[in-house]
């Protein structure tokens, strides 16, 4: 009975002795486990902080590069400016320089003009003093003596040399003569191609009054030409220039 006791005995110790080396094993086992699972997690770590710090280190170096590229476009943008700077300068200087001999050259031909202008004022003096009694009474009929066209003519040629309110006044008047003469051709025209006794009877009223406002036109430029300083030349040009027919109105 002993003998089982004590062979019970030893089995207990051995399967106590077994566990008890089991759980030391599954301990270690563990641990080592813990261990490297650590090592993995600090390699992990260390593999993060790298590639993080090489990330930082690319950002900064792009950074810089971004930097620098954004500093040698502001250099460059400058330097364009002052270049372009530098050409308005240029040409501006050249403007000038242009200006300066177009006024020297204006100058230049004012004073030869003045002196022209002198002389044909002389000269038109002298002419105008020798004339003045042979003109003197064509001076006075001139306006009335000449005709319709020779008339327009004359004042339009006489128009630069006006005041230009004045002229624009006569240029108007001008103007209104043509377009009644312009109608009055136009009236003509329909008149002689209608066979319509009441159209004839219109047309006829019509062309009336339309002669009968250029011919009031006539006169009014007649005076103008008359009475105003500004035309002494147009007149004298007329008197002199064998312009002067018997008054024959243009289909009085």
């Amino acid at each position: 009975m002993e003998a089982v006791l004590v062979v019970v005995a030893v089995a207990a110790l051995l399967a106590a002795a077994s566990a008890a080396w089991r759980a030391r094993r599954e301990a270690e086992a563990r641990e080592a486990e813990a261990r490297l699972r650590a090592a993995a997690e600090e390699k992990a770590r260390k593999e993060a902080e790298r590639a993080q710090r090489e990330a930082e280190a690319r950002e900064a170096e792009a950074r810089l590069r971004a930097a620098a590229e954004e500093k040698a476009r502001k250099e460059a943008e400058r330097a364009q400016r002052e270049a372009e700077r530098a050409q308005r300068e240029a040409e501006r200087a050249q403007r000038e320089a242009e200006r300066a001999q177009r006024e020297a050259e204006r100058a230049q031909r004012e004073a030869e003009a003045r002196k022209a202008a002198e002389r044909a004022k002389r000269e038109a003096e002298h002419r105008a003093a020798r004339l003045g009694a042979d003109l003197s009474e064509a001076r006075t009929e001139i306006h009335r003596t000449v005709d319709e066209r020779t008339l327009v003519n004359a004042l339009r040629r006489a128009l630069p040399a006006m005041e230009p309110e004045r002229a624009q006044r006569l240029q108007n008047q001008l103007d209104a003569l043509a377009r009644n003469r312009a109608q009055e051709e136009q009236l003509v025209a329909e008149l002689a191609a209608t066979s319509d006794e009441e159209v004839s009877g219109q047309l006829r009223e019509k062309l009336q009054k339309c002669r009968f406002d250029a011919q009031a036109l006539v006169e009014r430029l007649r005076n103008i030409l008359a009475n105003d300083p500004s035309l002494q030349g147009a007149r004298l040009s007329l008197a002199w220039g064998s312009r002067v027919s018997a008054r024959k109105d243009k289909k009085q």
